[in-house]
């Protein structure tokens, strides 16, 4: 069960992700197109591929931590034993965890402020530039819990 869960979110969070890559190129390439030779830019442009780079940002954020590709001083790896390296991954998820939950409560809270305000060329309320902050840190809150499921599960198969 926990294994169809996590390849229906990790398949989802990657689709739509590219969706909003593709998109977003998409519609940056008629920005230019329409400004160059049209000499006409529409208003929605510049905004919708805002739009696309931010949700896209946050969801590759969570995509890092689940795939452990963050930046990391490894020559200090080297002079650790096995034990302090479990606690220094330990320490980072610990880390990362907390960090999420505060992307989550700041998110959500920006959310909050931004929706007095509209963007002018979607016509779209603010909160939406926000709400990937959250979402995003419920995605990173969700890869941290599973790596420690599947380390977990790891050390009990061997």
């Amino acid at each position: 069960m926990f294994k169809k869960i996590d390849e229906y979110f990790n398949k989802f969070v990657e689709y739509f992700g590219m969706v909003l890559l593709v998109l977003m190129t998409i519609i940056v390439s008629w920005v230019v197109f329409t400004r160059y030779f049209l000499g006409k830019t529409p208003a929605w442009g510049e905004e919708s591929a805002l739009l696309c780079m931010v949700w896209f940002g946050f969801l590759s954020i969570a995509l890092g931590v689940r795939d452990d590709t963050h930046i990391a001083i490894q020559v200090i790896d080297k002079f650790l034993t096995p034990a302090q390296e479990r606690f220094l991954v330990i320490l980072k998820r610990i880390l990362i965890f907390a960090f999420s939950v505060f992307m989550i409560v700041e998110g959500f809270n920006m959310s909050k402020v931004a929706t007095k305000n509209y963007m002018p060329g979607l016509k779209l309320n603010s909160s939406f530039l926000y709400i990937p902050v959250t979402l995003g840190g419920i995605a990173m809150v969700y890869y941290t819990i599973t790596s420690f499921i599947k380390d977990k599960t790891r050390e009990e198969t061997i």
